[in-house]
């Protein structure tokens, strides 16, 4: 069964919720998912993982809720965190420590010491100055055993993304470029109060192609084997994630389309398989993207003589992704009529012009007041908001056994006023 569709009245529904029948019922715009459409993409990457050592982690940034962190969590998976507030919510969501990899360029002494007396499976190390404070936190902590963890290594792979979120290039931030990262591995492997026992690589976010992860695990394969002549053995890889969705296309069947999943996982597995090493991937955006919506609200249409726009109350404060990257997201009206097409903008309400949703896209000509739905918003959108323009953060909703919990209330300008001192 297709997740959103036109019901027989041709009022978009997700699940068997019509959508505007309950936009009516609560204020505008807010965020809303489909459980069952998360279980789904859980159980394909499931699937595709059986043949191969593989255990699944959800990247908690693309999205913290912690109804969506349990929906994940009862499908087995473990949790990749990069802060200390995700580890946070990840163990009180219920996640076994031993079953959380930290990551994150930016590792404060503080996070360290947290994760270390928390006994999460293992840290995943961005620099050679990093490996050196975990090794002095570890040392000062006086461990039982000493503290795993994993390099970072940048294969400088081009993921073929968008330049914001490619990570794997030797112009990139993250990770330790081959040579110095094998040195690492030499230089560290009799460390007393350190296991340096794993690979990660991550090469970037949305990528919709076999090849850049192919060219990874040939890197990857290379490198363990390299390390083998030294008599280093590698005990886990951390494959990272990346692996995108369909933003074009969330509705009339392809919402639940897990062709990158089935393109991208299997090819990328079965080229380490013979490397017989435990494999970890993380996986946020292929989880859950494609599983929410941001519901918005034609506040007023304005035309010029260059342009019509649909002016909504939503923006990029809460979903900033098309200002950030020039994003596509599918915009579907909640109510489909026989009404013609049109070229609008679709814009919000904050005082920028780099607000909005949406630039000469071609949309049924609407009226005020009538509803709009975002899709693919289940991952980078909530997480992403912000108080800009003091504008409150917008309330969150999951489909539930036919059921809508609350499971984000929205926020009051109180509550933001009582963060400050006055």
């Amino acid at each position: 069964m297709n997740i959103l569709y036109y019901n027989e009245n041709n009022f978009l529904s997700l699940e068997k919720t019509d959508l505007s029948e309950f936009s009516n019922t609560v204020e505008t715009p807010f965020y809303i998912y489909s459980s069952e459409e998360i279980r789904r993409n859980c159980e394909t990457v499931l699937e595709r993982s059986g043949p191969f050592d593989l255990f699944p982690c959800y990247a908690v940034k693309a999205n913290y809720n912690p109804a969506i962190l349990k929906i994940v969590l009862e499908k087995g998976f473990g949790a990749d965190v990069v802060s200390s507030g995700e580890l946070y919510f990840a163990l009180k969501a219920g996640f076994s420590p031993e079953k959380i990899m930290f990551a994150g360029v930016g590792k404060t002494e503080a996070e360290m010491r947290y994760a270390i007396e928390q006994g999460i499976h293992s840290l995943n190390i961005e620099s050679e100055s990093e490996l050196k404070l975990l090794v002095k936190i570890a040392g000062e902590m006086k461990l039982t055993d000493p503290v795993r963890a994993a390099l970072r290594v940048n294969p400088d792979v081009d993921p073929q993304t968008h330049p914001y979120i490619s990570t794997g290039l030797k112009s990139n931030k993250f990770g330790i470029a081959g040579d110095k990262a094998f040195d690492l591995f030499l230089n560290y492997r009799r460390n007393q109060n350190l296991s340096l026992s794993g690979i990660h690589v991550h090469i970037g976010s949305q990528i919709s192609s076999p090849e850049p992860y192919l060219e990874t695990a040939a890197y990857l394969h290379k490198f363990v084997m390299d390390l083998r002549k030294k008599n280093v053995e590698i005990e886990f890889l951390d494959l990272g994630g990346g692996i995108g969705i369909n933003y074009e296309q969330q509705i009339d069947g392809s919402g639940t389309d897990k062709t990158y999943l089935n393109n991208i996982l299997n090819p990328f597995l079965e080229k380490l398989k013979e490397l017989q090493i435990p494999l970890f991937i993380e996986l946020g955006r292929s989880l859950v993207g494609s599983a929410g919506l941001l519901v918005t609200k034609i506040l007023y249409i304005k035309k010029t003589p260059h342009k019509t726009f649909y002016i909504v109350d939503a923006g990029m404060n809460n979903l900033i992704r098309p200002s950030l990257y020039d994003a596509h997201h599918q915009i579907i009206p909640l109510h489909k009529t026989d009404s013609r097409e049109i070229k609008v903008d679709v814009v919000g309400p904050v005082c920028e012009s780099s607000d909005f949703l949406a630039k000469d896209r071609l949309l049924p000509e609407l009226k005020e007041g009538d509803y709009l739905a975002v899709t693919g918003a289940g991952a980078y959108g909530q997480v992403q908001s912000s108080n800009y323009n003091l504008r409150p953060i917008i309330a969150e909703y999951l489909i539930e056994k036919e059921e809508i919990k609350t499971i984000h209330r929205r926020q009051r300008i109180e509550d933001i006023a009582a963060q400050y001192t006055w």
